[in-house]
């Protein structure tokens, strides 16, 4: 049974559309989900309507992915903001291969009306393509995928008896569901050329950049874009170090992520998401996310706290992605051995060193990574500095730092704060704990005040 997929972060429009559909649809939050689904040969699809706000995956790069697995599935956007504003809409769908954008108040049956659909049509059963039917140059598709489009997005191509390619639909050109039943009878697949399927993903390649750089698109697109890129990054060190051209890189995404951070501050309804989702993404990322958030509440210079303090969050913890235990990043204190804890407890200086050894990244950036655990009453390690000697931005850090191993070990909101006021912030120093708590504040106000609109 083909059945629409729906990815959206607001599960009460979910809820309606599963209840909708009587559960013919398939529903997710999460995009990760969605290209499980995707991915998986027996999973029959009719449409895909993608909301972009998941930050736990890009959008634009879910459909990068969906163009080698599914080109021929049918994907329209659920985004108001766009929906509302005529020119962005007809940007989107120009970038993104998609074929409508919906405001997500419509009811399923009208959802549904978007679809060319042959209710004649017969209900084969999607497999994994065999090798057998792959031809070079060409991308076998099950011809069953066909049927609940609208248009070709693509030149679709039929191989005759004698195993030559002949043309079948061209490109944009209206989708004939008795034809395709009738090539049913003798064809399993229709093919499309893999030079146009490699020409639409480079063109979301490109459309990545048009939209991080552009002011016209919703915050959620840039922020999951700008998570992805930041997760992208520490993967690529765990298999190479630093180097140069990995140190350009992440300035470039903390530029992005600090714009954002700056942006979101002032939308109602999207502070605690973007944290939220940056504790998903990785510790570094969250770090970042938090620890410019305080240096902004401080009123710290913008480009510093860019340069020093984001791109000291991001490679804090590099000297643990490779060690003689393997992988300890997402390793807590209390979940190491004797002799893995006398690593970690060096692993500020082992950090610094490694990112030292090379780049010529500023030395006050090293000492923050040095210091990231550290706190203001010499408790922290690897030298119990404290005091003056203390960077703030390393006294930022390491309360981040404290702050998100508690939040991984509790869950409700009143408990964090508990733990927070017993065993943080006696060691940090009043300024510091007072814009913690702005922040945090702020964060909590906007987490009810969504939940409320909800």
């Amino acid at each position: 049974m083909n059945r629409p997929l729906f990815i959206h972060s607001n599960s009460s429009f979910l809820e309606r559309i599963l209840s909708e559909s009587q559960a013919q649809a398939l529903a997710t939050t999460s995009m990760l989900q969605a290209l499980q689904w995707v991915s998986n040969p027996e999973v029959q699809l009719s449409a895909i309507f993608l909301n972009p706000s998941d930050m736990s995956f890009s959008a634009l790069r879910f459909l990068e992915l969906l163009s080698s697995q599914r080109p021929a599935i049918p994907v329209f956007l659920i985004e108001a903001s766009l929906a509302s504003q005529v020119e962005n809409q007809k940007k989107v769908l120009e970038l993104t291969h998609t074929q409508g954008v919906f405001k997500g108040d419509e009811p399923f049956a009208a959802l549904m009306e978007s679809l060319k659909t042959n209710i004649d049509s017969p209900d084969t059963v999607r497999t994994k393509i065999p090798d057998h039917v792959q031809k070079t140059g060409y991308s076998a598709v099950p011809i069953g995928d066909f049927f609940t489009g609208s248009l070709y997005l693509y030149n679709i191509f039929i191989q005759n008896k004698q195993g030559y390619m002949n043309l079948f639909g061209q490109n944009g050109s209206p989708i004939d569901a008795t034809l395709i039943a009738k090539a049913m009878q003798d064809q399993t697949y229709l093919y499309i050329k893999e030079e146009e399927l490699s020409s639409v993903r480079e063109g979301l390649r490109n459309a990545r950049t048009l939209i991080l750089e552009s002011s016209e698109f919703p915050i959620s697109w840039k922020t999951a874009e700008t998570m992805v890129s930041a997760k992208n990054i520490l993967n690529e060190m765990k298999q190479a170090g630093v180097n140069d051209q990995m140190i350009d890189y992440a300035q470039t995404m903390l530029g992005d992520l600090f714009k954002l951070v700056s942006k979101i501050e002032h939308d109602a309804g999207s502070l605690h998401k973007i944290i939220d989702q940056a504790k998903q993404c990785d510790r570094s990322v969250f770090c970042a996310s938090y620890s410019m958030l305080i240096c902004k509440h401080l009123k710290f210079e913008k480009t510093a706290t860019l340069e020093i303090l984001g791109l000291a969050s991001i490679l804090q913890d590099i000297s643990l992605f490779k060690t003689q235990f393997g992988d300890l990043t997402g390793m807590q204190s209390h979940q190491l051995t004797s002799e893995q804890l006398i690593l970690y407890q060096q692993h500020p200086a082992l950090s610094a060193d490694l990112i030292a050894s090379h780049t010529d990244i500023p030395q006050v950036t090293l000492q923050v990574v040095r210091q990231h655990h550290e706190r203001k009453d010499k408790t922290g390690f690897p030298s119990r500095v404290g005091g003056n000697q203390l960077h703030p931005m390393a006294e930022i850090l390491s309360l981040i730092n404290s702050y998100y191993d508690i939040t991984l070990n509790f869950s409700d909101d009143a408990a964090i704060i508990q733990e927070l006021q017993r065993s943080v912030f006696p060691h940090y120093s009043p300024e510091v704990i007072a814009a913690f708590k702005s922040v945090l504040g702020n964060i909590l106000k906007d987490k009810i005040h969504s939940s409320k609109v909800l």
